[in-house]
This record gives C-alpha cells, structure tokens and sequence, in this order.
C-alpha cells in the first residue's frame, strides 16, 4: 500500500513482474559498462589493426631489404615503425637499407640512434650493428672501439665473438685474435669451415712474424702453442715451420719433421718442402728421397725433389735425368725453371731458354709445347733420326 492506495495482485503476477524488473536492470547496468569500456575498446582493437599492418609492413620492408631495394625497404620499415610492437627490429632494419644506399650515411646513423634510444631495444645487438657497418665501412679502428667494451661485458656472447674476431683480421691483429680463437670456437661464433680459415691464417700470420724475430725459442713455443690439426694436417703450416727451423739453424729438427710427416702421410706438398729446405747433407736427404721413389714410383713432385737434391749434390747427370722424367709426366714451370738453371751451368743456353720459355708458357696459361731439351732423351733420339745426333739427356 501507499497512504491512500493499496495495491493488489497474485503472487505469480508478482514474480513476473520482479524477473522482468531485474532483467531491465541487467539490461542497463550492461549498457552502462559497455559504453565505459567503449573508447578502451575502441583504442584496443585501433591498436590491434595498426600492429596487424605494422607486421605487414615489417615483412614487407624485409623482403625488399632481401631483394636489395634498399630505397623501398627504408621507407617501408619507416612507414610501421610508430605502431609495431617491436619497433626497434623496424630501424635497425631501415639502418641497414640506408647503409647500402649512397651518400646517406647519416641516415643510417639516425635510425640506429632511434632504436638505441627505445626503452626495450637490446642495446647489444644495436651496437654489433654499428659494428658491422663500420667494418664494412673500412673503418676497422672504430668498430674494435665499441666491439672490446661489449667483449668485457659478455665475453661469451657470439655475435660479439664473432664481429671482434673478423675486426682484429681485418686489422691483422694476430696476437690478441689468437687469444680469442678458444672462445670463438666454444661458442659456435663462426661455422666450421669459417673457424679453421681463420685459425689457419691467423696462425700462419703468427708464424711469418715469429719466424721474422729469428727466435728459435719464441718458434718452438709458437709451435706448440698451434692447434693439432694444424700441426698434423696443415701441410703448408709444416713446410713454413720447417723453412723457418732452417732460418734458426735447427737444420736437423726441420728435415726430421717433414720426414716423419711425409712417412705418416705421402703429401706432394711435403715432398716439395723437403726438397726447397736448401740446407742440410744433401747427400743424406738424396739418399731418403730416393728410398720413397722405390715405394711411390715416378711421382712428378718427387722427381722435382729428387733433380733439385741431385742438383745440391752436384750430381748433374742424375738432376737432369730426374727433371726431365717429372717434365715428362707433368710439366710444371717449376721443373723447367729447374732445369732451365742446370742447363744454364752446363752452358746449354740453347736449351735452357726453351726451357724458361716453357715454363713462362704455363704460368701464363698458354698450352704446352715439346720441344728440344724439353724431351726426354729417347724421344729427342726419334726426332732427330738416323742422321742427327741427339743431345744426350745425361750429359753433365
């Protein structure tokens, strides 16, 4: 009731009437909320459609970048930088389009300060970035300046191994990059066919300037400091630690080196290296290269070897006959030049100018020609016939 009025009905009519009351309420309480939540809504789902094509973008400005429309690829990654969830992927991209373009260094440089100056950007990967382009730049010097300081923060990181280890080759700093090697190597920094490269180089550089210093002390300990496989499996490696031996007058210990590594493992290289040692009892070293020919046969490099130690023994008739049998097999401009020389002191000249000749012919790519004393002796015999007289391939 109320004052006056008293209001009756059925209790079901009552029901009703409080269920649709309350629906009525749920209806507006609803439409309250949702027209509360209408403008975050509305900026969430602006929010979601501008990532959506700032993605697009993103993938977009990538495969230019990969198709070498740097000028596309730097606008296009600009274009949804604003808006990506990870904008700092969009100038470093943009960073390295302008990098390839002419003139517009400075560009670059500004879109690397825009993705340095984010609060999530890792500002690790933007300064192995600079980095890189500045290496690619020429400019060695300023990219071990950044590449150091973020070596002594993450000495384990790999990218920072990596781009520290090419800036010291670039600027042939060997000594601190053989120090590096290790962790490069631990840390999968380069791929394994890059790795032994590097190592290679780096100490070969080692042992040029080592070798240089004329320290037989300074040699053996870079010697032992050099990894295994190179060491063992490296021939050029052991030929220049060899050479250099004989450069500190360890004559002995090179031609014991290349002896037992060419025992372990025949190697045309080694062969070669055994016979340009130039120093030693030549009549010893004759004597052991003869042994292998007994095993290995007509090996041209092994001729070389052989007529170049006939040719210290003074054993000029045997020098002879071994170059021109390696000249036979295969012509080399080494082997003529070897035999150009021994004619040359036989005062052949005729024949020692075929051979210079013969030999310049191949460093120079033209075909090879037989001629004269460029001939074995049986077949300068046939050439000449029944009525000449062949010069004899022996003649001393």
């Amino acid at each position: 009731s109320m004052g006056e009025w008293t209001v009756e009905t059925s209790l079901t009519f009552f029901v009703i009437f409080l269920v649709f009351a309350f629906f009525i309420f749920y209806l507006l309480v609803r439409l309250a909320i949702r027209l509360w939540q209408t403008p975050t809504q509305t900026l969430e789902a602006n929010q979601r459609r501008l990532q959506k094509r700032a993605r697009r973008l993103f993938d977009l400005g990538i495969r230019q970048l990969s198709a070498g429309q740097w000028a596309a690829a730097e606008k296009t990654l600009l274009k949804g930088a604003d808006s990506s969830e990870s904008p700092a992927l969009h100038y470093l991209g943009a960073a390295r389009a302008a990098h390839h373009l002419h003139d517009v260094k400075w560009r670059r440089d500004l879109h690397l300060r825009r993705a340095e100056d984010l609060p999530e950007s890792d500002k690790t990967t933007v300064q192995l970035t600079r980095a890189e382009f500045l290496l690619e730049d020429g400019d060695a010097e300023q990219a071990r300046a950044i590449l150091e300081p973020l070596y002594t923060l993450n000495p384990r990181h790999p990218g920072v191994l990596q781009w520290l280890a090419k800036t010291y080759q670039s600027l042939k700093a060997w000594e601190p990059l053989q120090k590096l090697l290790p962790e490069v190597q631990k840390q999968k920094a380069l791929g394994a066919e890059l790795f032994a490269e590097l190592q290679a180089q780096t100490y070969h550089a080692l042992l040029e300037i080592t070798a240089a210093g004329g320290s037989l002390e300074a040699l053996r300990a870079l010697w032992k400091q050099a990894p295994v496989v190179l060491r063992e499996e490296d021939e050029a490696f052991l030929v220049a630690y060899a050479t250099a031996l004989c450069e500190c007058q360890a004559i002995e210990d090179a031609e014991a080196l290349l002896r037992e590594a060419i025992d372990r493992r025949w190697s045309a290289k080694l062969v070669v290296g055994y016979g340009m040692l130039g120093r030693g009892n030549a009549t010893s070293q004759l004597a052991t290269a003869e042994g292998w020919l007994e095993r290995h046969g007509d090996d041209p490099y092994l001729l070389l070897t052989l007529g170049r130690l006939a040719k210290r023994c003074q054993q000029n008739a045997k020098a002879r006959n071994y170059l021109e049998r390696s000249i036979q097999i295969m012509p080399t401009p080494d082997a003529y030049q070897e035999l150009g020389d021994l004619l040359e002191s036989l005062h052949e000249l005729t024949y020692a100018g075929q051979c210079f000749h013969a030999g310049l012919r191949l460093m120079v790519g033209k075909p090879h020609e037989w001629q004269g004393a460029m001939l074995p002796a049986t077949d300068q015999a046939q050439l000449a016939g029944p009525s000449e007289s062949p010069v004899p391939a022996s003649a001393a």
